[in-house]
């Protein structure tokens, strides 16, 4: 998270994942929430410390709900035990449900 906020200033992740970045930015950060692999006890910190920083409920809303709802990196060992139909679905429809929160959560904060 240090190192995160450390490298990107606030002018930076304004311009990434601000007002000005758009539906853009909120898409390529629930890609990048899913394909990570952050522990709530870490995401929740970063996401404040992004909105302080000038980044949009949206966008970070979205990183935030893939990355706990979303497991790209743990798929193969879910393909193994439940079966490819069940972690398929259950990305998909945890995907598609974080996108629906973020628009939510925009749209109310």
């Amino acid at each position: 998270m240090g190192l995160t906020l450390g490298i990107l200033t606030p002018e930076t992740i304004s311009r990434l994942v601000g007002e000005e970045a758009g539906i853009i930015a909120t898409l390529i950060a629930s890609v990048i929430g899913a394909i990570t692999l952050i522990p709530s006890i870490v995401a929740f910190p970063l996401a404040g410390s992004l909105l302080r920083s000038g980044a949009t409920v949206m966008t970070i809303s979205a990183f935030v709900t893939t990355s706990v709802m979303v497991g790209v990196v743990t798929a193969p060992m879910e393909i193994k035990t439940l079966g490819k139909k069940f972690t398929l679905l259950r990305n998909g429809l945890g995907f598609v449900a974080a996108l629906i929160i973020a628009s939510i959560m925009g749209w109310i904060l």
